[in-house]
Order: C-alpha cells, then sequence, then structure tokens
C-alpha cells in the first residue's frame, strides 16, 4: 500500500480490520486516525483537530473507506473512540462524539485533567510557560507573542466529559492493551492490538518526536521519553507499529535505536555549547538556526528538555548563581560543570 494514501487498511490475526486515515489536522500537518473494527466492535483511536479541514479531511477518508473496502459503519456509530494524548491535533475533535454520539470516550488518567478541565489547564500552562520563557533569554515582546500565539491556538476547544480514565497496563474494549509511556506528553499511550502497536507520537518513522521539559509540564521531559523507549521495546510480540504521523514501522526495536542515538548526540552539542556560559535563548538558535512563529517555540521547549536532563544529572551548573539567588526569574546561564 501507498504510505502517502489517504487509506490503507491491515488486516490482522482473527478478521480484525485496522483502517489508517491520513488527514490533514493543521495546515502542511498530517496525523494518521485509525480505525479498529473488531467483531461488534468499533474503535478510533485519534480524532485530528477539530479543525474545519480535519473534520471534513476525517469525513472524506470513512467515505473512501466505504467504497473501497465495502464497509458500512459511519462516524457517528463508532462506539469507542480512544485519546492518544492530550496535543490538539489528536483529542481536538472529540467534543463531536460527546455530542453528538453514544461513544464511549477513554484518556488516560495523566491527561483526562486536559479534556475534562481545559480551560483550567490553559490557564496553568501559560503561567509556568510565561517563567521558562522569561528564563529562558527571551526578550518581552518575543515572549508576548508566543504567548499569545499559545493561547489562541487552543482557545477553540471546550472541556468535554471522559467515560473511562485509563492506566498502564488496563485492557479495554476487546482485549486491547494499555502502554503507558510519559515523556513526549504525561498522558501518552501506545495500544496493542494483538501484534500491532499503535504508537501515536511516542515512535515515529522518521522525525524524532517532540520534547518538551518538565517544568513547563509535569511527566514531560527527556528522561521519562527515554525510559518509555526502553520500556516500550521490551513488549513482545509486536510485528508491526502504525505511528500517529509518517509511515509504518516495520522493526520497532532499530527505530527505538536511532532515537536513542539521536538524543545522545544532541546531549553531546548541548554539552560543547555549554563549554561557555549560555543562556537557553542561544542554545536553541545554535542546535535549531533562526526559528520564527510557532515553531520557534518548539525549537526552545526542544533545547530545554536536553539542558534538563544534563542539569539533572549534574553535567550542567548555572552560572550565574548569585544573580538567580538574589532576582525573582533572571535568565539562567548554563555552563558545564567544572
Amino acid at each position: 500500500m501507498a504510505s502517502d494514501a489517504i487509506v490503507a487498511r491491515y488486516l490482522k490475526r482473527g478478521g480484525v480490520r485496522i483502517y489508517r486515515f491520513r488527514v490533514e489536522t493543521f495546515p502542511g500537518h498530517f496525523n494518521n486516525i485509525y480505525l479498529i473494527l473488531d467483531g461488534l466492535h468499533s474503535t478510533l483511536f485519534d480524532v485530528g483537530s477539530g479543525l474545519p479541514d480535519s473534520n471534513a479531511g476525517l469525513d472524506t477518508a470513512m467515505h473512501e473507506m466505504q467504497e473501497r473496502f465495502g464497509e458500512s459503519i459511519r462516524l457517528e456509530q463508532v462506539q469507542h473512540v480512544v485519546i492518544s494524548h492530550s496535543h490538539m491535533d489528536h483529542f481536538g475533535h472529540v467534543g463531536y462524539f460527546v455530542r453528538d454520539t453514544s461513544a464511549q470516550i477513554y484518556v488516560h488518567e495523566l491527561d483526562a485533567r486536559v479534556l475534562q478541565n481545559f480551560e483550567e489547564r490553559i490557564v496553568l500552562a501559560s503561567k509556568d510557560l510565561r517563567v521558562f520563557m522569561e528564563r529562558s533569554g527571551l526578550k518581552p515582546q518575543a515572549r508576548n507573542t508566543l504567548e499569545e500565539m499559545y493561547r489562541f491556538s487552543k482557545s477553540f476547544f471546550k472541556s468535554i466529559r471522559v467515560d473511562r480514565i485509563l492506566k498502564d497496563r488496563d485492557r479495554i474494549i476487546n482485549g486491547y492493551v494499555v502502554h503507558h509511556v510519559p515523556g513526549h506528553c504525561p498522558g501518552q499511550i501506545c495500544l496493542q492490538v494483538d501484534e500491532v502497536l499503535l504508537t501515536a507520537d511516542h515512535v515515529l518513522s522518521r522525525i524524532t518526536p517532540h520534547q518538551s521539559p518538565a517544568s513547563i509540564t509535569p511527566f514531560c521531559g527527556l528522561e521519562l521519553y527515554l525510559a518509555s523507549l526502553e520500556k516500550i521495546r521490551q513488549v513482545p510480540g509486536v510485528s508491526l507499529a502504525l505511528p500517529g504521523h509518517e509511515s509504518d514501522i516495520a522493526e520497532l526495536a532499530p527505530r527505538i535505536d536511532a532515537i536513542t542515538a539521536h538524543h545522545a548526540r544532541r546531549l553531546a552539542q548541548v554539552l560543547d555549547i555549554c563549554r561557555e556560559p549560555s543562556a537557553l535563548v542561544e542554545i536553541s538558535k545554535r542546535l535549531f538556526g533562526e526559528r520564527s512563529g510557532y515553531t520557534r517555540l518548539l525549537a526552545l521547549e526542544e533545547a530545554g528538555a536536553h539542558v534538563e536532563y544534563l542539569f539533572q544529572r549534574g553535567e550542567l551548573a548555572i552560572a550565574n548563581l548569585d544573580q538567580v539567588a538574589s532576582e525573582a526569574n533572571p535568565v539562567i546561564f548554563y555552563e558545564v560543570r567544572k
């Protein structure tokens, strides 16, 4: 099957059909949404962003599946909606299923607060983000612009109910196994359907999933992410991994090796940069070059996750400790610990 096809089908043991829908959830940004048809059970794994083009893309994919593969199920008939994690491109359309269908909504306990108390989450996250940006060395105007972008991108979602709170190793629906893999997101899960592992944003086939520091969001951070990679490496019986973006992963262990090696190289780069005292904004620029718009914040968070990891292990020290001790939120300069 073509890796960029809108709809792809996977036939698994016992007659289970898994359909992958490739949907443009934000302009130029594509997600894989999965529909699992298993006897009398129908399950969506993620639902897209909720933006009009994303919703239209999901509808188009459903119609293509019906025409090409003879499936009769309609979107409003789906019984279960499992949210892989609480990033907008994966859960933003879930309100439709709460309001207009009888589907049961599933999400991990560490991400349930985002869906159920979304407005509270945005207020608190914005404040933590502001402190992070102040300490990074961003100028006030840039901070204000990025914080405004952050809040605006979340402004169209309203809190919804959740029917089932998930925990690690839960078995749900028809015996599907929940694997909690925090790091990229606090409540990130992979879902195992027999020999298939739906990896969402935990393991991707080409790029490395975005990392942000735990100082912004607890249960994120590179330490937890790397530990979660090793956890998934140990899951037995997986013959195919289906990620939340990009193409299928035929061999999971080598891809995990490649992601781990990538982060090792990036950590070494940070240590090299910090041979001289450096603020996070400069570290980010040295790692990723000049960035603009929301990608500037993503680059800053990615750099921050690696700095945090090294600082927690005592490999980096604060070069301006006296200033940090005496001021509320000064710019922090990091240097290799001597």
